[in-house]
């Protein structure tokens, strides 16, 4: 699911940031609002597998193993990500990742995503994201 992309509309943590006063670096509304919320989890995910990669190399390269061996190599380095992360507070790949001009690594990151060259299957698959994105919004505007 991607943010909205109007063509008024920020949608990228940087619009928000480059706005000169701080009033009018606020969400100006509920398409805004979402697109903020979304960037801002978007960035901390793409850190948290920045910082994961680069810890666990094998991560990036992954061997040609069959499909469980994968997951129990990928389960075993997230636990161990996790136990560095709750035992070592001070963290200097984190504290890296959390600097403004941060850009994780994305090197293979879409060798593995098939390719859909049905139309119909990609416009029901947006109509259905943008129902759902919309509904996310219509909730943070109740909070």
């Amino acid at each position: 699911m991607g943010p909205n992309k109007d063509s008024n509309t920020c949608y990228h943590l940087a619009e928000f940031r480059r706005v000169r006063s701080p009033q009018q670096r606020l969400p100006q509304n509920l398409k805004e609002k979402f697109n903020f919320l979304h960037s801002s989890c978007k960035n901390i995910v793409e850190c948290t597998f920045g910082v994961w990669k680069a810890r666990f190399l094998i991560l990036k390269h992954m061997p040609n193993y069959d499909i469980d061996t994968q997951t129990e190599i990928v389960l075993a380095t997230m636990a161990i990500h996790n136990y560095i992360r709750k035992k070592y507070v001070n963290n200097n790949s984190f504290e890296l990742a959390e600097t403004e001009n941060y850009v994780p690594s994305t090197v293979g990151a879409n060798s593995n995503k098939p390719e859909i060259n049905e139309d119909d299957e990609i416009l029901e698959d947006h109509q259905i994201w943008m129902e759902v994105r919309n509904k996310i919004a219509r909730h943070i505007a109740q909070m």
